[in-house]
C-alpha cells in the first residue's frame, strides 16, 4: 500500500478527539517584584475566574502564531513570545482531552495595558499571590506560572531573555532591580555592576537618566551579538 492509498482510507474519526491549546504567562517587574497577568475567563469553564490568557490552536495556524495571536487577543500585547513547556495531565480541562503549549513574553510594567478584565498580581517562589496569599487558578495554571518561573530564573545569565523585562534604555539600578525580582533576594550592587559590565551584554547607550534630581545614571541597552561561551 502506497502513502497515497493509506491516506485516501485514513479516518481521523477513528482517534479519540483531543484538542491543542497555548496558555500564556505574561511576566512583569512592578514595584521591585516580578508579576503575571492574569484576566477575566469570558466563558465557561470557570466563567468569571481569573486565569492565564489561553486559546486553543487554530487548524492552519502554527503553535508560534496561536501563542502571539492569544497574547494579542486576550493580552492586548504583541513581541517576542517563547515556548518553555507542554502540560498535558489527563484532568487539566473538563471538556475534553488537551494538551497546552507554554509560552512567555516579558514586558515592561508600563506597556502592559490593565483593566477590570486584567490584573497583575505577585508571584513569590513561583507562585501567585494577591494580599490573601497564594491564589487558587482554575486548570492547571498554578503549575504553568511556576513552570514558567523556574525557566525564567534558570536562564538569567545564560541568554538575553530577561531583558524584555527593561525598555530598550535603562540604568544598572534598573537592571539590578529586575535581577533581585527574579532572585527574589538583594544583590551586592558593586559586585553586581562589576559583574555585568565585563559580562558584553551591555552597550552604553550615551544617554542618562532624565527628571532625576541625583547625579543622572548612564543608560545601557542589550548588546544583541552577545553570546554566552559556557552554553
Amino acid at each position: 500500500m502506497t502513502d497515497a492509498e493509506f491516506l485516501e482510507s485514513y479516518d481521523p474519526a477513528d482517534y479519540p478527539p483531543m484538542a491543542v491549546a497555548v496558555d500564556l504567562v505574561l511576566f512583569t517587574v512592578a514595584e521591585g517584584r516580578l508579576q503575571v497577568l492574569l484576566v477575566r475567563r469570558a466563558a465557561q469553564p470557570a466563567r468569571g475566574q481569573f486565569a492565564l490568557p489561553g486559546t486553543f490552536v487554530r487548524l492552519r495556524e502554527s503553535l508560534d502564531q496561536a501563542a502571539a495571536r492569544g497574547f494579542r487577543e486576550k493580552a492586548g500585547l504583541s513581541g517576542s513570545v517563547r515556548q518553555f513547556a507542554a502540560f498535558g495531565s489527563l484532568d487539566r480541562d473538563p471538556r475534553m482531552r488537551v494538551v497546552s503549549i507554554g509560552y512567555m513574553a516579558l514586558s515592561p510594567r508600563r506597556s502592559v495595558p490593565l483593566s477590570t478584565d486584567r490584573r497583575l498580581v505577585p508571584v513569590v517562589r513561583g507562585v501567585a499571590q494577591d494580599e490573601h496569599g497564594p491564589l487558587t487558578l482554575p486548570f492547571d495554571h498554578a503549575e504553568i506560572i511556576r513552570s514558567a518561573f523556574l525557566h525564567l530564573r534558570a536562564d538569567l545569565d545564560h541568554s538575553l531573555w530577561s531583558f524584555g523585562l527593561l525598555e530598550q534604555a535603562f540604568s544598572l539600578r534598573e537592571l539590578q532591580e529586575v535581577h533581585e525580582a527574579i532572585r527574589e533576594q538583594p544583590l551586592n550592587k558593586p559586585a553586581f555592576r562589576k559583574r555585568l559590565l565585563q559580562s558584553g551584554k551591555l552597550i552604553p547607550t550615551g544617554g542618562s537618566e532624565q527628571g532625576n534630581r541625583f547625579r543622572p545614571a548612564q543608560l545601557y541597552s542589550v548588546n544583541q551579538d552577545w553570546r554566552d561561551e559556557e552554553r
